[in-house]
């Protein structure tokens, strides 16, 4: 049997630390993939000797491949697919290049990872592929990381049917939002606080997606009540140009 051993991307903040700190607290030796060298010291520092750092941007390709070969080569237990990070604004307003890093980061780096990880997982083996609430919605502000999220779920909830009878754990978690810097980034800075209404921190998230990874029965989990129940009436009983005209009035993303 497998030691309990796990990588995690976008380690560094947010629901990424909140999952080393919990994963290590129950046992597991971290690793620890970021961009920022500083906070990913401090973090593996804080953890404890058995835990190491891997500096990587997933959107370079040949940093990628470093996470890759670290991955086939280790033969992790456990697989965070947690780094991602959003662009908002009017689709044309957005320069490309800054639309395909979001793609590569948000899709590429985590199909790669999936992929490497998979071809090497056995029976006890589990996946956490993070997406977004936003993945069952749609975002005009945010149209191209609102779909780079849609894809992750599709994606990740196929693999759950694909690998459940080889004994391979494939989860999909959809948090709402979060007490994360992502809605700074995502805006450029024009909008510091996150949307009106309820968030959760990032650890309530992770106790969510633990107790489902102990589960280990849904493909997909919405984390955060409010949210669960969002979802629902946003997808089940409206419809799809209410819900779209709704999301598109309340964009941030479409904030001057």
């Amino acid at each position: 049997m497998k030691n309990k051993t796990a990588l995690i991307t976008g380690a560094s903040s947010g629901i990424g630390e909140a999952f080393a700190r919990a994963l290590a607290k129950s046992g597991y030796r971290i690793t620890c993939v970021a961009r920022s060298k500083d906070k990913l010291a401090n973090l593996t520092k804080e953890l404890g000797p058995d835990h190491r750092m891997l500096v990587a941007d997933l959107g370079d390709p040949s940093q990628l491949q470093h996470v890759v070969e670290d991955v086939e080569n280790t033969g992790y237990s456990l697989l965070v697919n947690n780094a991602g990070y959003g662009v908002y604004g009017r689709f044309d307003e957005i320069p490309m290049n800054q639309l395909e890093q979001l793609m590569a980061v948000n899709m590429n780096a985590l199909v790669r990872l999936s992929h490497t990880f998979l071809k090497k997982a056995i029976s006890g083996d589990a996946l956490i592929n993070v997406s977004s609430a936003l993945s069952l919605l749609t975002y005009p502000g945010g149209a191209v990381y609102a779909g780079t999220k849609a894809f992750v779920t599709n994606f990740t909830e196929s693999l759950w049917f694909e690998y459940k009878d080889r004994g391979v754990y494939v989860l999909a978690l959809l948090p709402g939002v979060t007490d994360t810097n992502f809605h700074a980034v995502a805006t450029g800075g024009r909008i510091k606080a996150s949307p009106s209404g309820k968030s959760y921190p990032p650890e309530t998230v992770v106790k969510d997606t633990l107790a489902a990874l102990l589960a280990r029965k849904a493909p997909s989990i919405i984390s955060g009540s409010l949210y669960r129940f969002l979802s629902f009436l946003s997808t089940r009983l409206m419809t799809r140009k209410r819900m779209i005209t709704i999301m598109g009035r309340n964009s941030s993303g479409l904030v001057k």
